[in-house]
């Protein structure tokens, strides 16, 4: 049946078609069309940020949580560019998002109007797509393309830029179908044949898996490969949870996150399967001894073809979705009659050394956390933290914390399941996963959810506490204050013997008293006895409804794999 209605209900129409459960956004007198017609969406959360930046984090977020698009609301002018930094995150981490961002009306276009730039053209390099519309009658069909474009192939954002006149407009309005999730492709047989007869042959596969798995839910069957033929896995920052931290397969991270176990079983292996991971420069830093070796079988598995070779050079290479081709890598090991040693995976030789190295590795780490030094041991804080919060929680990890190599790093913060963090991709904004995190909160209720975050990437993003305060959500970001930039001042240190500057703070806000002007816990930690009890009374304040924010002061300690990855 057709209908006419604003171009505004329009919009929200083929959100809620398309199963929308969140907006991320502030109204401005562009977009206010769209707003009145969510008045009427009881379906639709409107999720009221305080800087645009933070919905296109939150956004983002919900893509990583969820594989579905997050949806950013922006007026034109400022609230479109302010978006421009977590877009570009979304962008390079291939995270589906769709934004609509008003703009002047028509009659108004190249007259000066206020608010008037080319916002397709500053998005169009980090989005899929990035379209005006300038006609009523195009609306619909422009945003079901958005979540086609958005979805398909390797995901990422897309911008619909809508003049206010437009908005104003009537529209036909015909029942709209859902454009839906596309259909996973898979790979090329004869490549899949090849690969599979590499690694049963293989003397010491390996496993790298990125977030190519991840976005495809492919953790099950990347669970049956490596047991079935006793890979160890490595995993991107990206591909955390994929398998459980804790499983006996379970060997680490590479680039900026690799240890004592990477470092012997990356070059080591003599084929080496990458599913969804692409050996980026903080997996790499470009240097040999990071990537797999030369004559190693490199078997690389991605849905973008473009991706293939661009940082090492596949003996087979695969198109294709992560979870097809797993599942038909399994049919051609049945078909070829591969042994399956996962009912004896405890006793196999190369699990056992694996073991044992787990184990020494554990033992070193214990030792950090034992330390009952002030500033604190930031890895005291961390297993403090992995403590108490369960193995479902979702677990942010911000770049600060990881470029030290421990807050993303295996075995130093364990992570259990696929889709529980939160993580930047390799464009690596400072706070972006801060001011991402309030949406944990929305799509994991029942789930605590703890935030790993520096104090230079927090003092980036702290208006997102008024945000989380409003939206009553139980996280609680857990601020590793070391007074300085750490990564940034670690090189000044090690490349440019310790000639500081502009890597210190000498003012450091108290964020505990900050959190509590925000409606939000707050507290500030800096002697080993009252870590617990801080941790204690945060989730307590969460399981109220109320965030919560943990000051603290850590020693500026570094771990051999971040020393090692900065060396110049």
């Amino acid at each position: 049946m057709m209908r006419t209605i604003s171009c505004g209900q329009a919009v929200v129409e083929v959100f809620k078609a398309e199963g929308v459960r969140y907006i991320f956004g502030m109204p401005g007198g562009h977009t206010i069309g769209i707003y009145d017609a969510l008045y009427d969406a009881p379906t639709i959360q409107h999720v009221l940020i305080r800087h645009e930046q933070h919905a296109a984090s939150m956004a983002a977020g919900y893509a990583q949580l969820t594989g579905e698009p997050g949806i950013c609301l922006v007026t034109a002018g400022p609230g479109a560019t302010n978006l421009v930094t977590s877009v570009a995150e979304a962008y390079v981490g291939a995270l589906p998002m769709i934004i609509i961002a008003g703009r002047g009306a028509t009659r108004n276009a190249h007259r000066g109007a206020s608010q008037e730039i080319d916002q397709v053209s500053i998005f169009g390099p980090m989005t899929k797509w990035a379209v005006r519309v300038d006609r009523p009658d195009l609306i619909v069909e422009c945003l079901r393309q958005a979540f086609v474009i958005a979805r398909s192939g390797k995901p990422g954002p897309v911008l619909i830029d809508i003049p206010q006149d437009v908005l104003a407009s009537q529209v036909e309005f015909p029942a709209y179908r859902p454009a839906g999730r596309p259909a996973a492709p898979r790979g090329n047989r004869d490549a899949i044949a090849e690969a599979a007869a590499a690694l049963a042959r293989g003397q010491r596969p390996l496993i790298v898996s990125g977030g190519g798995a991840i976005a495809s839910g492919a953790s099950a069957e990347l669970r049956r490969l490596a047991e079935r033929l006793a890979i160890p896995v490595l995993t991107t920052l990206a591909g955390r949870g994929v398998l459980p931290d804790d499983h006996l397969l379970a060997a680490g991270g590479i680039g900026h996150h690799r240890q004592a176990i990477t470092k012997q079983l990356l070059p080591d292996a003599d084929v080496v399967l990458a599913i969804g991971a692409r050996f980026e420069q903080q997996e790499t830093n470009w240097q040999p001894d990071f990537l797999p070796a030369p004559e190693a079988t490199y078997i690389q598995v991605d849905l973008d073809p473009t991706e293939l070779g661009r940082s090492v050079v596949p003996a087979v290479g695969i198109v294709g979705d992560a979870k097809a081709v797993l599942e038909d890598l399994l049919a051609e090991l049945d078909t070829a009659g591969a042994p399956d040693l996962s009912s004896r995976l405890a006793d196999n030789p190369r699990v056992e050394q694996l073991a044992r190295m787990r184990a020494k590795l554990e033992a070193e780490i214990d030792g950090m956390a034992a330390s009952t030094s002030t500033p604190l041991h930031p890895i005291r804080v961390l297993r403090a933290i992995r403590e108490a919060f369960p193995r479902t929680a979702t677990i942010g990890i911000d770049v600060g914390v990881l470029a030290q190599g421990m807050g993303g790093a295996y075995p130093y913060f364990k992570i259990y399941e696929p889709r529980t963090t939160i993580v930047p991709s390799s464009f690596y904004g400072m706070g972006f996963v801060a001011s991402a995190f309030p949406v944990a909160g929305l799509v994991r209720p029942d789930h605590p959810a703890a935030c790993l975050v520096g104090d230079g990437s927090f003092q980036m993003v702290m208006n997102i506490l008024p945000t989380a305060a409003e939206l009553k959500v139980g996280v609680t970001w857990c601020v590793l204050n070391d007074a300085a930039l750490g990564s940034i001042r670690d090189i000044q240190e090690r490349a440019f013997n310790g000639r500081y500057l502009g890597t210190e703070f000498s003012f450091v806000p108290d964020y505990a008293r900050l959190a509590e002007a925000c409606g939000c816990f707050g507290a500030k930690i800096t002697t080993p006895d009252e870590i617990a009890p801080a941790l204690e009374r945060a989730r307590a304040a969460n399981a109220e409804g109320r965030p919560a924010v943990l000051d603290f002061h850590v020693a500026k300690e570094r771990l051999a794999g971040s020393l090692e990855f900065f060396k110049r």
